[in-house]
């Protein structure tokens, strides 16, 4: 039986052998993410992929670690649309679940996918909301070209899809107290989403274009606060980063008036 050591080794600490190694250091997740989805994505979907974007919070680095979503757009090869976007599908679904089945990434990673047909254009009426195009339009190309550069869009269509967005959270809200089989906490994490969703598309209507659910209370702080009552904002935001110190009492009732006063607002 090998001798177990019974205290401290005696003398200096000792090197081990060969070159000096640089400091140890952990990874950021969403870089690890990036890197390893892109690396298969280019092995696997090259004939299928046309362009791969990140988009939100993480392209310039405001992202709340663990809680924000590691959003990837994907556009489909005109090739890999039509009567061959089913297998196209197929093949894209089978590099996402590698990713959701890992426990470090399932909760992170979310993709996107468009044909080219999708994509907006100049002066034509589209389905596509005009909020998600400007996030887009931010967004960082990672194998091709970014194809929302240079789509101009009028302000009037990001109020229009402004106020769509806000009833659309509006209506998730109010579906929240009668889901079955949803515990307390995920009635709550529902409700920040709702309210947050809200906010930002309060801050689209106003104009706003440089910001990210993770940095939309320094707007509503800076220049919203005598507009509207941000304390659901501020509540949701703390939430989002586990603040233990933020009591949710009323929280629902408060978020669904600042929801109902935001579509009250911009319509």
């Amino acid at each position: 039986m090998s001798e177990q050591p019974s205290g401290p080794p005696a003398g200096p600490p000792t090197r081990p052998p060969g070159p000096p190694r640089g400091p140890m250091f952990m990874r950021d997740e969403y870089q690890n993410l990036v890197d390893e989805f892109v690396k298969d994505v280019k092995a696997d979907l090259k004939d299928v992929i046309d362009c791969l974007l990140l988009v939100g919070s993480v392209v310039t680095k405001e992202h709340i670690a663990g809680e924000s979503d590691c959003d990837f757009l994907m556009v489909l090869k005109e090739k890999a649309a039509g009567e061959n976007l089913v297998k196209s599908m197929e093949k894209i679904s089978k590099v996402v679940l590698k990713y959701l089945e890992d426990p470090l990434y399932s909760s992170l990673l979310d993709v996107e996918v468009l044909t080219k047909g999708e994509i907006p254009k100049d002066g034509v009426a589209t389905d596509y909301p005009w909020t998600r195009v400007l996030v887009a339009q931010h967004g960082k190309a990672l194998i091709g070209k970014n194809p929302f550069d240079g789509i101009k869009i009028k302000d009037d269509d990001i109020k229009a899809s402004a106020i769509h967005m806000a009833k659309m959270f509006l209506e998730d809200i109010k579906e929240i107290p009668t889901l079955e089989d949803v515990d307390d906490y995920d009635k709550i994490y529902l409700t920040v989403d709702a309210v947050l969703g809200c906010g930002c598309a309060y801050l689209y209507y106003q104009g706003e274009t440089e910001f990210y659910r993770s940095s939309a209370l320094i707007l509503f702080e800076d220049k919203y606060k005598d507009k509207i009552d941000i304390n659901p904002i501020i509540t949701a935001h703390y939430l989002r980063l586990a603040a233990k110190s933020i009591t949710t009492e009323k929280f629902y009732e408060n978020s669904l008036k600042f929801c109902k006063e935001v579509v009250k607002q911009l319509s």
